[in-house]
């Protein structure tokens, strides 16, 4: 017998996926819930089962990339190597999630936009507050890890640089989605080349 939990888990799942191809496409003030669930291949009432609104709709398409994204920023921390190799792995992780959702960012400040002044502003804020907090906490831990192994200078700032290298990861993924000639790929490379240069001890 098929678990009711599992089946509103795969049901809910499919209205997030839907969303997110939605929303890329047409933007979200464009979007229509009845348009999520028409590609969902659901009836619009059903969309209301598990959302109240083309807000909370948007905020769990949200939750989702963050939630994909700390997973494989911890598969790429995980997957051992040397410093130098966990550094440009998450670097080069960061562009392909940039490069994946290069047609969300549009729809993102859409959100904000007219989420302004809205009771749904602050839950919002506080949402991108934690999926900042999250990544800065998993790029800062690794660089002090590799302090105390003696492979990172000690006189760097772990907290001051991981935000450094959120905000150039996320600053570049805002230019893509104005300038698709840019090379997320090539500019990462280069900026964690640079950057480990910067980390390693003298002796190292």
């Amino acid at each position: 017998m098929i678990s009711t939990v599992t089946t509103r888990g795969d049901k809910r799942l499919r209205l997030v996926t839907a969303a997110t191809a939605v929303f890329a496409e047409r933007g979200y003030a464009s979007t229509r819930v009845a348009d999520i669930a028409e590609r969902a291949g659901v009836g619009k009432g059903t969309v209301y089962e598990y959302f109240s609104s083309k807000e909370e709709l948007l905020f769990a398409v949200f939750e989702s990339i963050n939630a994909d994204i700390s997973s494989r920023m911890n598969g790429a921390l995980a997957a051992g190597g040397s410093s130098e190799e966990q550094l440009l792995n998450l670097l080069h992780l960061g562009a392909e999630v940039i490069s994946e959702q290069v047609d969300l960012q549009p729809v993102i400040l859409d959100f904000w936009a007219a989420s302004r002044g809205k009771d749904f502003e602050e839950t919002y804020r506080r949402a991108v507050v934690a999926s900042y907090s999250l990544f800065r906490n998993l790029v800062s831990d690794f660089i002090r890890e590799e302090q105390d192994r003696g492979g990172f200078k000690t006189s760097v700032d772990a907290d001051a640089l991981a935000a450094v290298v959120v905000a150039t990861v996320d600053g570049l993924g805002i230019q893509l989605s104005f300038d698709r000639s840019i090379d997320p790929h090539r500019i990462t490379e280069a900026f964690g080349r640079l950057l480990y240069e910067s980390l390693t001890t003298e002796s190292s």
